[in-house]
């Protein structure tokens, strides 16, 4: 029963990190930045809610793969990425 409660222990201990933070971390220190779940949470709410409309096209597979590559990268998600882009295409372009 104690060892049941020891794997409890450890998991209750463990801390989540992002994908970019374990590509970043070097193999032998200790990360420091590692959120927890409370971090992570505290800051969805901050965001603000914006009103959105579910649009549906065809990207070229290159494209694509870019475009998720850099969302983990950024730690962003990919729609936020291409309403960056459009933003700026469309500042441009008045």
């Amino acid at each position: 029963m104690s060892k049941v409660n020891d794997i409890k222990k450890m998991k209750r201990q463990q801390k989540i990190i992002t994908p970019t933070q374990a590509l970043a971390e070097i193999v032998g220190e200790e990360d420091t930045n590692v959120y927890s779940n409370k971090e992570i949470n505290e800051t969805r709410k901050e965001e603000v809610k914006v009103e959105r409309k579910r649009v549906s096209f065809d990207l070229r597979t290159d494209l694509h793969k870019e475009l998720k590559m850099q969302a983990l990268v950024h730690e962003k998600n990919i729609y936020i990425l291409i309403e960056e882009a459009l933003e700026r295409y469309l500042k441009e372009n008045k």
